[in-house]
């Protein structure tokens, strides 16, 4: 039996090659020039502070487009695997989606994600619930990431407990540029991206596309995405401008599915029988259509988003899990200001946001009749609200020293409707409501021109998602699914950080603890098959990320040495079942080195190591544990003056097989030897590419 996602890759594969090459063309055609001998960012990691958003402390950064210039865009972790903070262990070796986490939040969650917000410009690309799926989040199609770590992303979005990326797009065509690339590589693995900005009759417009496809290393793992945005602006009077954009993504993956240890380590090609039979896959889409206009003055700002978001989501999981079938329509939307000037003898910029958020969703489920859908079992309206009213102010105390104190009134509602239409099931309705005051206050410290400091704490909450409050229970075929109420999960965070260049050394480091109550965790029994989400008792998240550039030499000759990694302590709080164990799913350090050089002629070469260390625990009771794993990694290539780069990379040089992650999470493994969790790295894979920009 073929699963559609293999039907679809390999009938329509080459055509939608042909068109992505075509889109490349033509989106070459236009954009703004830079000079050929402007440097290249070799390191993902290489992340820059703004010096111009006063609402940002030394915990938030970019990340630019050209930073993962020279290198194979194949995964999230691969672009975006060493930034302070982010955790990400990938999955099935592709654009699926991998372990996400920022600061341990998120990470109990499978196969949906949360605990962190996915934003476009500022407006989320998440369901009105907080939940997303990341293989709809490619970073190609923006000009730069922005990094929120924990309190910062309060701002973008109150009811997230970890932090916010934001991909964003130029803000005019002058400040885009044109970028084509190409890659194939391993597994049948085809890749291509195409971005550009032009200006016309006033108007400013910046458009983008992707298309990957691969076929995997795995049975089960084929994968194809197309994704477009289209945006244009005009300024309509001096400061003010108005924008309009569109999002079209459609993702479609097979899901190999885990492992037990010994196959892993024995057979780490193999899918399971379940697999075979069931075909698990994947189909998502988003269409996203948004509007938005901005002032900027001086001493004001003004800012206005409002989008419409549709999704359509088929999920087609192992039989004991079924088939989910989910439409819905998001509503989201940010209006802000901020001003600037004197009271008291001292400097103020206060700020004020609202951000909403409505959502309307259908869900069906039906029984996975060996690869095809059967008996209806459940039939949802799911409703979600997330509001949310900020205050903040920043006040000059010295000329070196500020302070900056907010308060978010957030609310949030999560509303279930049985439709009723299942035989012998009787209608259930759940609507949960809550609210929260969320303060937060900074303290920045510009020790020097070079060193900054700051140290702040931060009151986060989040709300539980659908796929947490609902629950798939019973055996195949006679699958039922029931609601449940959950608690409001909340944190304090206290967090300390320093951010500095000495010469030619650049470094960011931040440590933090976070306190938290009722945090949901998200569990399976040693089959996959979900059995909820639960409120724990008390946990405490500590950590430290930290990063380094360093230009050893700097001249017709340049040697850069990059460094990035994050230890993370999740543990619980004198819980009566676990003690004082570790979170299951949290490694306890992952890092990232990486050693480039570049030639006077256009040349470079570059070696690294990526991985984790420590033992990671696959159960809250800590009954079964995997250790680390490292992966060696080269690259090469040459950059011509005319703005075109080719280059070949190698992953996993020494093709050592390990454990990259697992499927979730356990209370307690029952019997190790049966407990199929596991997922194995991907073996030694080669890519060929180019790139060019202008």
């Amino acid at each position: 039996m073929t699963n559609p996602v293999t039907r679809s890759v390999k009938n329509r594969g080459v055509a939608a090659w042909r068109t992505a090459g075509v889109l490349l063309t033509l989106t070459g055609l236009f954009g703004h020039q830079v000079t050929a001998e402007e440097p290249v960012r070799m390191a993902p990691w290489v992340i820059e502070a703004s010096a111009t958003d006063f609402r940002l402390n030394a915990a938030t950064g970019w990340v630019p487009r050209d930073a993962w210039a020279g290198r194979s865009a194949d995964t999230l972790r691969t672009m975006l695997g060493g930034v302070p903070g982010l955790i990400m262990q990938e999955s099935f070796g592709g654009f699926e989606p991998p372990r996400l986490s920022l600061r341990g939040s998120g990470v109990q969650s499978a196969p949906s994600s949360r605990g962190l917000a996915l934003l476009l410009d500022g407006l989320p690309l998440s369901l009105a619930d907080g939940s997303f799926n990341s293989a709809l989040y490619d970073p190609q199609l923006g000009n730069e990431l922005a990094v929120f770590r924990g309190g910062d992303g309060w701002r973008l979005s109150p009811l997230t407990m970890g932090g916010a990326l934001d991909l964003r797009t130029p803000a005019s065509a002058s400040t885009g540029t044109t970028d084509l690339h190409a890659e194939a590589g391993g597994g049948n693995a085809w890749r291509g991206a195409a971005s550009g900005s032009a200006a016309l009759m006033g108007f400013a417009g910046y458009g983008a596309a992707t298309y990957a496809r691969q076929e995997g290393w795995r049975a089960n793992s084929e994968q194809e995405r197309t994704s477009l945005l289209g945006k244009l602006s005009r300024s309509l009077s001096p400061g003010n401008t108005t924008t309009v954009e569109a999002l079209h993504v459609r993702a479609r993956y097979g899901v190999p599915g885990p492992l037990t240890l010994a196959m892993v380590q024995a057979t780490p090609r193999a899918v399971s029988a379940d697999v075979v039979r069931d075909q698990p896959y994947r189909d998502a889409e988003v269409w996203r259509l948004g509007v938005g206009t901005a002032t900027e003055q001086p001493n004001f700002g003004y800012e206005a988003k409002l989008a419409w978001q549709h999704t359509a989501d088929f999920f087609q999981q192992l039989q004991a899990n079924g088939i989910s079938d989910s439409r819905s329509d998001d509503l989201s939307l940010r209006a802000s200001t901020r001003g600037q000037g004197m009271l008291a003898g001292q400097e103020h910029r206060p700020s004020a946001q609202v951000i909403a958020t409505r959502g309307w969703r259908e869900l069906r489920r039906y029984n996975n009749d060996s690869g095809r859908s059967g008996a209806l079992f459940g039939r949802d309206g799911l409703y979600a609200t997330q509001a949310a009213l900020l205050l903040e102010d920043r006040v000059t105390l010295h000329r070196s020293v500020s302070a900056t104190l907010g308060i978010a009134a957030t609310s949030a509602t999560r509303e279930i409707a049985d439709r009723g239409e299942v035989a012998g099931a009787a209608p259930t309705q759940l609507r949960l409501h809550w609210t929260e005051l969320q303060p937060q206050a900074t303290v920045t410290w510009a020790l020097r021109p070079e060193l900054t400091a700051f140290a702040g704490v931060a009151r986060t909450a989040e709300p539980p998602t659908f796929d947490d409050l609902l629950i798939v229970g019973g055996a195949y075929p006679r699958l039922a699914r029931r609601s449940q109420a959950l608690a409001l999960q909340r944190a304090t965070t206290w967090e300390a950080g320093v951010r500095g260049r000495s010469g030619s050394v650049r470094w960011d480091a931040t440590v933090y603890r976070a306190n938290w109550s009722n945090e949901i965790l998200r569990l399976a029994d040693a089959r996959g098959v979900a059995r909820g989400a639960v409120n724990a008792g008390p946990t405490r998240h500590t950590g430290l990320e930290a990063a380094v550039h360093w230009r050893l030499l700097d001249g017709a000759h340049r040697l850069t040495f990059n460094a990035s990694g994050v230890w993370t302590r999740c543990i619980f709080v004198g819980d009566t079942l676990f003690g004082e164990n570790r979170l299951a799913g949290v490694p306890p350090v992952v890092g990232v080195l990486d050693l480039v050089y570049e030639h006077p002629r256009g040349y470079f070469l570059g070696t690294g190591v990526d991985g984790t260390a420590g033992k990671t625990p696959v159960d809250h009771a800590g009954r079964m544990v995997y250790g680390g794993q490292t992966s060696l990694n080269a690259r090469a290539g040459w950059r011509s003056r005319a703005g075109w780069m080719f280059f070949v990379e190698a992953r996993n040089l020494a093709d050592r097989n390990a454990i990259a992650s697992t499927a979730g999470v356990l209370d307690v493994v029952r019997n190790p030897a049966a407990t199929a969790i596991f997922l194995p790295t991907a073996p030694r894979r080669f890519t060929v590419g180019c790139e060019w920009r202008r």
